[in-house]
């Protein structure tokens, strides 16, 4: 007995087929990807911009400074009390390296934001709030 075989012409609308759902998938997932990064990086300035408040205005140490920055960045709040968390529970640790660290804890930075964002680390809770908050303003307007 023969086994009955697709005409070509099926076999081919089957693999235009095939390919299509994949391409959709995938700039579906990219989108996503994308779509979480913008969120991510306007609660990180959300976030840039109250701890500069809490700096200027409030004159918060960095233990007390991040996790307020943390409530209007929304998406990024983690990144906030991550490293509010770090700087607590590590004795030694300064708020440039806690800062640091949470950075490298976030999945939805892509390698350019992270250095950009990386940048704050040099100077941040180790300066007077004037420097901190020219600092935070050239990574802010970045």
């Amino acid at each position: 007995m023969g086994q009955k075989r697709l005409p070509a012409g099926m076999l081919r609308l089957l693999g235009a087929l095939l390919i299509l759902a994949a391409c959709v998938f995938l700039g579906q997932m990219f989108s996503r990807r994308l779509r979480e990064r913008q969120l991510f990086l306007r609660g990180c300035h959300q976030g840039l911009l109250a701890l500069m408040r809490e700096i200027d205005y409030a004159a918060s140490p960095m233990r007390r400074a991040l996790p307020a920055a943390a409530e209007p960045a929304g998406p990024a709040a983690q990144l906030f009390l991550r490293a509010a968390e770090l700087l607590a529970g590590s004795p030694g640790c300064t708020a440039g390296e806690a800062w640091l660290k949470a950075l490298d804890e976030q999945p939805a930075l892509a390698d350019e934001d992270r250095r950009l964002l990386s940048l704050l680390s040099e100077g941040l809770g180790l300066s007077d709030a004037a420097s901190q908050l020219k600092a935070l303003e050239l990574l802010r307007q970045r």
